[in-house]
């Protein structure tokens, strides 16, 4: 088969269709996936960032306090969970200390001596100095074999372990608490049902199930007793089924040194699937590394609960348009209603020549536009993180949208899209409260709502041979395009990410206690270009 050729009927084995029926995938699948490859993916049409008043709601002090009483006085009715994207591995946090355990050295006696007093302030050093060769290690300033006590089995194995299970915050009192305790901690203030129940969701691979609920066994009994709540805690992998087929140069199948084909994971957009298994009335999402320590906590869980009081105030409405829709009576009156707030509160565009249309194919529009997924985001000022933001993009039938667009899927080669992605104030930190029901309490396929072509290649190395891989629509990306969305200003206090191990060294993760660090990361002013 030539490389610009279809694909072959003979292009799998039978080793190759039993390992892609292992999977829960069919031989169609696979070939979809190939195809994907040759067509490639699309970048997103950007109109213009969102800002305070064009796409961004900023409240008032008024409405955040309205807002917040609205859901004191309603959540406790609901069922909520607590979604957290927890698969990671802690590896990426240590990627300056692999690299430096390797050489033995980070690359200068300044910087190696700058390790040391970086690493007396970091959560976890009460469990170094429990172990007398580390101390000696220490004492003898040995780069290479404290690095290795920490990141390897022989000792504290950091870099074998999931974000969720690292120390993150050090207390006065000599508590230590992992990224996952603390979200137990944030759930139990914020989504605490009127019968004392917490429930949460972490995503988690396959080879950290055990560890995790090892984990929550010793944790959750002494939480529940200090706390006062009962927590319901749940763990998914993400669908084998998600895995997408790696290719060569020439969009083929890649295969490795034994001639199998190689299968990479799908990316975020595959938890889309664990989300569709969820049943509550809210579910709020946040990623496991963007927890603060308990005084922070406390300090912006009213921006959580001003959330929540969003979605509850919006998704009464959305139903109250929707059962208005379904009446025989509906009047002109009532279509013009509707169609204001699905313009000023969802921020939708009405179809040219709208108005002209009878008044049956309004309301079947309307119905339309009202009856799917709603999220309610957070969005925080940009200074300098590395992620997507909120847009304006224009869609194929020439409507805009609300989007939370990454980098990737951004033209750089054309100017003018360039020039607005530098625009961008804003930022996504990835908290927000979702509505999977519709009006009836049946929950939504959420698979109808993904934008397909949102799809992502990259460049992968596999044992030091190149390969293309591909993810699927990321989970607040391209696999939630078709939702209703919002997008709320929240204070920059909310957004707390722990990317590299030095962020732990950030003033809002030492207690209360600013640290002054030699290799903690600046944040540039401006959004960066890739």
């Amino acid at each position: 088969m030539s490389p610009r050729s279809g694909v072959s009927k003979n292009l799998f084995n039978a080793q190759d269709l039993r390992r892609i029926r292992s999977l829960g995938l069919r031989p169609s699948d696979v070939k979809k996936q190939l195809k994907g490859y040759r067509r490639g993916f699309s970048s997103l049409t950007l109109v213009r960032p969102c800002v305070p008043g064009d796409g961004i709601q900023s409240l008032s002090p008024a409405e955040r306090r309205r807002l917040i009483r609205l859901y004191d006085a309603e959540a406790s009715g609901c069922k909520m969970v607590k979604f957290v994207p927890a698969s990671g591995a802690a590896s990426r946090m240590f990627a300056l200390w692999y690299a430096a355990s390797e050489r033995g050295t980070f690359g200068s006696v300044e910087l190696d001596r700058s390790f040391f007093r970086d690493l007396r302030q970091m959560p976890f050093y009460p469990f170094l100095k429990q172990s007398d060769s580390t101390r000696r290690m220490i004492r003898r300033r040995d780069v290479r074999s404290v690095l290795q006590s920490i990141l390897f089995p022989s000792g504290l194995d950091f870099g074998g372990l999931p974000k969720a299970l690292i120390p993150f915050h050090a207390y006065r009192s000599g508590e230590v608490r992992t990224a996952l305790e603390e979200h137990l901690r944030e759930a139990a203030d914020l989504i605490t049902d009127g019968r004392g129940v917490c429930r949460l969701h972490f995503t988690v691979s396959a080879g950290h199930v055990k560890p995790v609920k090892t984990f929550l066994q010793s944790c959750v009994p002494r939480l529940e007793e200090s706390r006062g709540v009962r927590f319901r805690v749940d763990l998914s992998v993400q669908s084998p089924s998600t895995s997408i087929v790696a290719a060569d140069g020439h969009h083929r199948p890649f295969r490795d040194e034994e001639g199998g084909l190689v299968f990479r994971p799908g990316g975020h957009g595959a938890l889309l699937q664990n989300l569709q298994r969820i049943d509550a009335d809210l579910i709020f999402v946040k990623n496991i590394d963007n927890i603060p320590p308990e005084f922070l906590q406390k300090k912006i869980l009213p921006c959580k609960k001003l959330l929540g009081g969003l979605m509850l105030e919006t998704r009464r409405q959305v139903y109250s348009c929707l059962k208005r829709l379904e009446r025989k009576d509906l009047s002109l009156t009532d279509l013009q209603a509707v169609s204001d707030f699905c313009r000023d509160a969802l921020h939708s565009d009405l179809p040219k020549g709208f108005q002209k249309l009878k008044a049956e194919e309004q309301r079947q529009w309307l119905f339309r536009l009202l009856n799917r997924p709603l999220r309610v985001c957070g969005m925080v000022r940009n200074e300098g993180e590395p992620g997507g933001g909120p847009f304006w993009v224009l869609e194929k039938d020439q409507s805009r949208t609300l989007q939370i667009v990454e980098s990737a899927h951004v033209d750089f080669n054309v100017p003018q899209q360039a020039g607005i992605w530098l625009e961008a104030s804003y930022f996504n930190p990835v908290d927000m409260v979702c509505c999977i029901k519709n009006y009836r309490g049946e929950k939504f396929i959420l698979d109808d709502y993904v934008n397909r072509d949102a799809y992502l290649i990259s460049p992968k190395t596999e044992k030091g041979r190149e390969l293309l891989a591909q993810e699927l629509p990321g989970l607040w990306n391209g696999g939630m395009a078709f939702w209703n969305t919002i997008f709320v200003e929240l204070p920059l206090a909310a957004f707390n990410p722990v990317k590299t191990i030095y962020d732990l060294l950030r003033p809002q993760h030492r207690t209360g206690r600013a640290v002054k660090s030699s290799i903690v990361p600046t944040r540039p002013e401006k959004r960066p270009a890739p």
